[in-house]
């Protein structure tokens, strides 16, 4: 359980373009049999070819705001994504904190801005791509797929334009489709080379 909650930082490739990916669960792939070759990031990396470093940052169970149980950017490998001194950072988290003992608004952007003035203000002057998560297809983890529809689709991608960042928005490309899931919150594989298709067509778009 200590590999699943405390994982090494998966790094793959070993080019001179650093990217880091931050999240929770979704990022790190849990669930998948191979995480090497069938998280997100590792997929990226593969399709970015040997020009590129990608490091998976992502912790299953973590949420934003500091008051949750598990705030990512109370653990270690949230600081080890800063030391990484990225030059992109792929951002995609707010899933955890829809949970009703979680979830307040106004925390959650005041967090989610601190959180990418923490990357910009990096030494290495990181590009910065946040997510909007995908659709929940059940409430049985206690995630509301409400607020991700209805609050963090407007959200993000509106600090996005404020920050003068990328976005992605994966809720609708996931929205209704169940092959994209093993247990009704994680991703197969082939959710997995969805998003990792989607990054890849913003990063080189």
């Amino acid at each position: 359980m200590s590999d699943i909650m405390y994982p090494e930082v998966l790094t793959v490739g070993s080019g001179s373009i650093r990217i880091a990916t931050v999240g929770d669960s979704l990022t790190y792939g849990y669930g998948l049999e191979d995480r090497l070759n069938h998280a997100y990031p590792c997929i990226l990396a593969e399709r970015l070819g040997h020009a590129y470093q990608v490091a998976n940052f992502g912790l299953s169970g973590r949420s934003l705001q500091s008051t949750a149980d598990y705030p990512y950017f109370q653990e270690k490998n949230a600081q080890l994504s800063l030391d990484y001194q990225p030059d992109l950072v792929l951002i995609m988290i707010g899933s955890n904190d829809s949970r009703a003992p979680y979830w307040n608004q106004e925390r959650f952007e005041q967090e989610y801005r601190q959180m990418i003035e923490t990357y910009l203000n990096l030494d290495s002057q990181p590009d910065v791509i946040v997510m909007v998560p995908p659709y929940v297809p059940t409430s049985r983890f206690g995630l509301n797929n409400e607020i991700i529809k209805t609050v963090l689709q407007e959200m993000i991608p509106r600090l996005a334009e404020e920050y003068g960042l990328e976005w992605i928005n994966f809720y609708p490309l996931t929205e209704g489709h169940v092959e994209y899931y093993s247990d009704g919150l994680h991703l197969t594989p082939l959710g997995n080379q969805l998003l990792a298709d989607e990054v890849y067509r913003k990063i080189t778009s």
